[in-house]
């Protein structure tokens, strides 16, 4: 975790993750500019993105696809509950781990 290509793609998972648990506090306006900076791709995504920041962002498309089948009623209520409880729980797990690793590098750069 020493290249500092892959805490920027971690720092950009837990901006995209904030951001999503204060959207209910967010105007329109404000979610569609906090939106459209955060999807933005670097200059040259094929030599920049590491593994971990395209992996996120299939989930993140993932999820806006479920949603988007959620709110048409082609997903059951039921089935978007558990998947609901599902990403809380992964987005609570990745958010720990990269402070983890944080803490980790910080006390192996001591």
């Amino acid at each position: 975790m020493n290249d500092a290509r892959n805490w920027e793609a971690f720092s950009k998972i837990v901006e995209v993750m904030s951001f999503v648990d204060a959207v209910g506090d967010l105007d329109p306006e404000e979610i569609e500019e906090r939106a459209h900076t955060l999807c933005e791709l670097p200059p040259d995504p094929k030599h920049s993105m590491g593994v971990e920041e395209v992996i996120f962002w299939a989930g993140v498309a993932t999820g806006m696809d479920v949603s988007r089948q959620a709110q048409e009623a082609v997903i059951d209520p039921g089935t978007a509950d558990k998947l609901l409880v599902y990403s809380s729980l992964f987005a609570h797990s990745t958010k720990n781990a990269v402070v983890d690793l944080a803490l980790q590098q910080m006390e192996i750069s001591e």
